[in-house]
């Protein structure tokens, strides 16, 4: 398994074939290569195996790393599986298929390298729970965001990181709020 691939959480692991599994790692393939004798591997570990041995893991067929190819068909199978965002614990709620979560964490709201700094640093050890029903009508539990974030997500983004963001100095933070309040009124006037 693959290290970029480690926050990939299957909504029912139970519903993932036990065909779509790497015999090495004994994980759901990751950017799965397929033999000449038809078994398949994650990319990662057949690499490594075929630094010690020639051999295929499965039947022992002879076997070099130019004879693979990459198995698109197994990735498309796995890519269609239900997978919740790797920041789940922060509160995130959503639910997609593996082949699209990647661009979905790279835009989390709750990714903390898309969060100011005085909430990516906040831990969130024992959230609580809130039950939720798909729409499937399966419930499922979800985090709930701490106030701060629920503020943050909605439409009081700018007001929150005025008060928060001490890495800019509060003048600079009171001029910003007074021009803010500035535009509205102005914008009021003239609408």
């Amino acid at each position: 398994m693959s290290g970029e691939e480690e926050e990939r959480k299957f909504l029912d692991p139970s519903n993932v074939s036990k065909h779509l599994y790497c015999s090495i790692c004994m994980e759901v393939f990751v950017k799965p290569l397929r033999a000449p004798c038809g078994h398949s591997y994650c990319t990662v570990c057949i690499e490594q195996w075929l630094r010690n041995t020639n051999t295929c893991p499965e039947d022992r067929k002879p076997l070099r790393r130019n004879q693979m190819h990459f198995d698109f068909i197994l990735e498309n199978i796995i890519g269609d599986h239900q997978v919740v965002c790797p920041f789940r614990k922060r509160g995130c709620g959503v639910v997609m298929p593996l082949a699209s979560i990647s661009s979905h964490r790279r835009e989390c709201d709750l990714n903390p390298d898309n969060l100011p700094d005085f909430l990516a640093k906040e831990t969130h050890p024992d959230l609580k729970l809130s039950s939720t029903i798909d729409s499937d009508g399966e419930v499922g539990e979800v985090p709930v965001m701490s106030l701060k974030m629920r503020l943050f997500k909605g439409k009081k983004r700018k007001e929150l990181c005025s008060m928060f963001d001490t890495s800019r100095p509060s003048k600079t933070m009171a001029i910003e709020l007074s021009d803010s309040e500035s535009e509205k009124e102005n914008e009021r006037d003239n609408g």
